[in-house]
């Protein structure tokens, strides 16, 4: 891939307006700045692929974390499912930090965050990277733990409460319900669970089977890009 092709992708997108986002913030009351954040999604949420790269993730996790933060006592434990190059943990560890809520993020992918590999990123157009390379220009994320651990392997060694989630790993029925489910044994009435990609069958049914567990409203920005937010029920 070549600078242009990334400049491309990244033009298109963000051009694009989405008025369910605009909403969702207004219902949560706050907002991350456009300009912070599509400064940081140039590099670590714009892929060229066939589909065009979608970033609106990082707002609802943004907005929807520091609603909960807005009622919270630190230190809350939070955490990434699927880093891929680390714009949603940047954006948990940002609600944080301007929540003024102490706290830590973990974050997690299969990639081991110290490996070179192809993460299809603008940063790398001179050549593969580490994920501490890729995020240097954000010295907040210095802050997060990356770990190279399946999503479902980390929860299953997991004691402690985790306050906030946000699952993007793997797209599979069973692997999101089975994720959820020991999500709702790690969290307590309140707590706060979000999800990625519900435009995937599996996802949204696996989704849909938590609603026991979790109060979830779904965020439907187009037919390509669907969101979910739940909260632990009591």
């Amino acid at each position: 891939m070549t600078a242009d092709q990334y400049q491309r992708a990244f033009d298109y997108a963000r051009s694009l307006s989405f008025p369910a986002m605009d909403d969702f913030e207004a219902q949560c009351g706050y907002a991350l700045d456009r300009e912070r954040m599509e400064s940081a999604a140039r590099v670590l949420a714009c892929p060229v692929k066939a589909n065009p790269p979608n970033w609106q993730h990082g707002r609802m996790v943004y907005a929807a974390t520091r609603r909960y933060l807005s009622n919270a006592i630190g230190p809350v434990s939070m955490l990434d499912v699927g880093t891929a190059k680390g714009f949603s943990a940047l954006c948990l560890e940002w609600a944080r930090r301007d929540a003024c809520v102490d706290g830590h993020v973990v974050s997690l992918d299969v990639l081991d965050p110290h490996e070179r590999v192809r993460r299809n990123t603008v940063a790398e157009v001179d050549g593969y990277k580490t994920l501490a390379e890729i995020l240097d220009p954000w010295p907040d994320s210095k802050a997060i733990t990356f770990l190279g651990v399946p999503g479902l392997v980390w929860l299953k060694t997991q004691r402690d409460r985790v306050h906030v989630a946000f699952i993007d790993g793997k797209h599979s029925a069973d692997v999101v319900r089975l994720e959820g489910q020991r999500m709702a044994e790690l969290q307590e009435a309140g707590d706060l669970v979000m999800f990625d990609d519900l435009q995937i069958e599996g996802v949204a049914k696996a989704v849909k089977d938590l609603s026991p567990l979790y109060a979830i409203e779904r965020l439907t920005l187009s037919p390509g890009r669907v969101y979910a937010v739940g909260y632990r029920r009591g």
